[in-house]
Formats: structure tokens, C-alpha cells, sequence
């Protein structure tokens, strides 16, 4: 009885003593990482009251060891989710390490490719050597982005299409929840593309892109012949500029001959497949030189933009011995839609193996 009644009691006093709210910081190394000045922008989850405390972010590399530690001055932590208050990071104690690396961060700002984990440990009260409430680390390998590429409309193009599809190359590495932006003005007279992209009336400012294309927004107005128009990309996730592409211009003119599938029309399919996109205008045309006997042309294709597309009774292609200069007439094709990507996997008579991407286009009348 004596035993149960000392259990009961201890059991009371864990109940009533009070516990220790932990706090959850909110961090994504995958984009504020990549700056000394991001690295700031961690949230701090607070579930118990208002109190004093200060911040030590300690940034380390496998290989290279200390890269940067912060120590920020005294602020307040309310209830709920908290940043990093201007004031405190305004007069943080900022020290380096003595690697490339910590060179490298301390004079661009930016942390170059590496292994990293991200520490944050919170003090109570003004003092960092003071009682730790808690602490969370973060790690990731961070590569630099590659620079995004414009694909269509092409730098300096002439075209005589007043509402066109424009694609870019997506971001690389990809980042899960990011968005692009496209700009598109009209270059005025002898301005330069980015003297009218930062000057100029916006025909196209569309936000909240999710795929690397957009079609010609219906609501706005379609471009004017014998204007020139500059325009780019921009990549962002929660309102944080990524990436920006280089800036391209194209003109509007629909004076030109049209254009027949002559021999001269026909490219090399070994420098086809080693581009970006080829723009099919409703056929797809290629040359290649063949060893081997007669045969019919194996070849499959599959819509990138839709993946679950069916693409059937693709036309037939015999290729003979020798020079061969292929039509593939995809125009009134089933699944074939303007302005989508695709990408054609062909198996040549010699068994090689190739795979040319291309964005369909209907052929102008």
C-alpha cells in the first residue's frame, strides 16, 4: 500500500511540472542555402509564450569543415512562427573559417557547390553561452543551377505568328514548387532588350508558370506586324528569385515566301538529335545514309507535354540503301496538337538507336 501510494504520488508531480515546449525551425537548404543573406530567412515555430532569445547558425562542409557562424543580437520570440527580426540580423556577428570555401562565401555571398549542413541552436535570453532551448540541423548537397535557356521563339526570329507558344529549358537541378515567370514587351525604336524589358508597358507578365512553356495568354493582345518584342524568364519558389534567363528578342513579319520541303530543308539526323527541340511544321523531316538493305523505318513517338497522349497509325517510312531523306507527315494526325512537345525514338536499319525531341507546329496556310 505504502509502494502504491509513493507511485501515485510521483506519478501527480510529473503530471503538474511543467514541460519543455520545443521549437521547430522551418529551413529549405535547397533555397535559402544558397546565400549568406538567405540563410537568415529560417522560421522559428514557437508553441509556448513570449520570451527573450538569440540565434547562432553554425554552416559547416564535409570536406572543407567551418564555413561561416552567425551570431545574432537578443530579439523577442512570440508565440507562433517567427523570422529573424531585421534589427537582429542588421547587427549579427558574422565569422568565417579559414577554407576556400569560407573565402569564397565571405566575398560573393554565395555558397559554392558542397556538402552542407545548416545549424541553428536558440538561447534564452542576451547571452549565447546561456541555457540552450533548442536546436535543429539541415543537410544538402548543393549544386549550382545550370543557366536557363530560351528555346522558342529563337533569338532574332523572324516569324509570322502574332500569338506564339514560347518554351524554355526547365531548372536544373529541379526544385519541388518552383514557378516561372515570363516578361514580354515591345523594344521601342533603338533601345536594347534590357533597357525595354525594365522601361517598358508589359504585353506579357504572367506569373505562376509550372511547366518550362505557355501559350499565348487569350486575354492578351496579339502582337503587331513589324514589331520587335524581347522577353525572359524568370525562376522563382515562394517569391524568391532561383534564375533568370538571358534576355531574346523576335520581330513579327509575315511578308515570305512559303517554304517547300526542299533537299535543302533537310538536316543531318545526327545534329538534330544533338539539339534541344526541333520545330516539326507538321512533318518531320531528316536525312540520314543507310548501309544496310531496304527496310521500313522503325520509329515510335511520345507526347512530352501529355505522356498519357495516344499517338496511333503513325504514317509507314521505307528507307532505301544509301542517301535517304525522310518525310514524316504528322499534319491531321490524331494527338498531334500546336505547340506540344514530343519525342521520336527511331531504330535504324544498322539496329543504332535515336531520339530526336521536337515541338509541333501546324503548318501555316
Amino acid at each position: 500500500m505504502k509502494g502504491y501510494r509513493i507511485l501515485l504520488t510521483g506519478l501527480l508531480l510529473c503530471a503538474l511540472m511543467p514541460l519543455k515546449a520545443q521549437i521547430t525551425f522551418a529551413f529549405m537548404p535547397e533555397i535559402q542555402g544558397r546565400t549568406l543573406e538567405n540563410i537568415y530567412k529560417v522560421r522559428m515555430g514557437n508553441p509556448a509564450g513570449r520570451q527573450t532569445v538569440n540565434l547562432v547558425i553554425n554552416v559547416t562542409e564535409a570536406k572543407s569543415g567551418a564555413v561561416v557562424t552567425i551570431r545574432t543580437n537578443a530579439f523577442e520570440l512570440m508565440p507562433g512562427m517567427n523570422t529573424v527580426p531585421p534589427g537582429a540580423v542588421y547587427n549579427s556577428g558574422v565569422s568565417f573559417g579559414a577554407s576556400k570555401i569560407a573565402t569564397v562565401v565571405k566575398q560573393s555571398g554565395f555558397f559554392p557547390e558542397g556538402d552542407y549542413d545548416y545549424c541553428f541552436q536558440l538561447y534564452e535570453g542576451n547571452n549565447h553561452n546561456s541555457t540552450l532551448l533548442d536546436e535543429q540541423c539541415f543537410s544538402y548537397n548543393l549544386q549550382p543551377f545550370s543557366a536557363m535557356q530560351l528555346i522558342q521563339p529563337y533569338d532574332a526570329e523572324k516569324l509570322c505568328d502574332k500569338r506564339p507558344t514560347f518554351s524554355w529549358q526547365p531548372l536544373i537541378p529541379a526544385v519541388n514548387g518552383v514557378m516561372y515567370r515570363l516578361l514580354l514587351v515591345e523594344v521601342k525604336g533603338d533601345q536594347q532588350r534590357a533597357e525595354a524589358l525594365r522601361m517598358n508597358l508589359a504585353i506579357i507578365n504572367q506569373r505562376q508558370i509550372p511547366m518550362p512553356m505557355l501559350l499565348y495568354p487569350s486575354l492578351a493582345n496579339e502582337l503587331v506586324e513589324g514589331k520587335k518584342y524581347a522577353w525572359q524568364v524568370s525562376a522563382y519558389k515562394n517569391d524568391l528569385l532561383l534564375a533568370e534567363s538571358e534576355m531574346w528578342d523576335f520581330t513579327v513579319e509575315c511578308e515570305k515566301a512559303p517554304v517547300d520541303p526542299t533537299p535543302e530543308a533537310f538536316r543531318n539526323l545526327e545534329d538534330l538529335t544533338k539539339g534541344n527541340f526541333y520545330i516539326a511544321r507538321g512533318q518531320v523531316l531528316f536525312a540520314f545514309n543507310n548501309t544496310y538493305a531496304e527496310a521500313d523505318l522503325k520509329y515510335s513517338i511520345q507526347c512530352l507535354t501529355k505522356p498519357d497522349q495516344q499517338l496511333k497509325k503513325l504514317p509507314k517510312v521505307k528507307v532505301a540503301r544509301g542517301q535517304n531523306q525522310v518525310v514524316i507527315d504528322l499534319s491531321g494526325k490524331s494527338g498531334f496538337v500546336d505547340g506540344y512537345f514530343y519525342i521520336m525514338d527511331v531504330k535504324l536499319p544498322s539496329g543504332e538507336q535515336k531520339q530526336l525531341r521536337f515541338i509541333y507546329k501546324q503548318p501555316e496556310e
